[in-house]
């Protein structure tokens, strides 16, 4: 996450260069230890997402994110990573716009789009 301090005579790492590391680290942990997500989360941190006919859920707490992530079983599918885009945001925050491909063992190339803002 992005820091409003840092060293002396330093500068703080851009956005971009926050994001790239946030989604390296995220998309390695989604695929070996889905378990250990959430800890990626904070209690009022909310996960949206697209479920049967279109509808879309909301979840809100650290343990429904952390049980719909299990369900959802991430270890079948490797994630290809196609963009990154991060931008500075509100009170040094960090938004994030991931694009890609999810392949499972099936060989199929699923595209997805997953957003993400790191707080400070």
């Amino acid at each position: 996450m992005a820091s409003k301090q840092s060293a002396p005579g330093r500068s703080p790492p851009s956005a971009q260069v926050v994001g790239n590391a946030f989604v390296h680290q995220y998309y390695h942990i989604l695929h070996q230890s889905p378990e250990l997500v959430y800890y990626f989360c904070l209690e009022n941190s909310k996960l949206v997402r697209p479920e049967d006919q279109g509808m879309m859920s909301l979840i809100t707490t650290m343990q429904a994110i952390n049980e719909k992530i299990l369900s959802m079983d991430y270890r079948e599918f490797e994630a290809e990573k196609k963009t990154v885009d991060a931008q500075e945001s509100l009170d040094g925050g960090v938004f994030l716009l991931v694009t890609g491909y999810l392949t499972g063992k099936d060989n199929i190339k699923r595209s997805f789009t997953q957003s993400f803002f790191l707080a400070t």
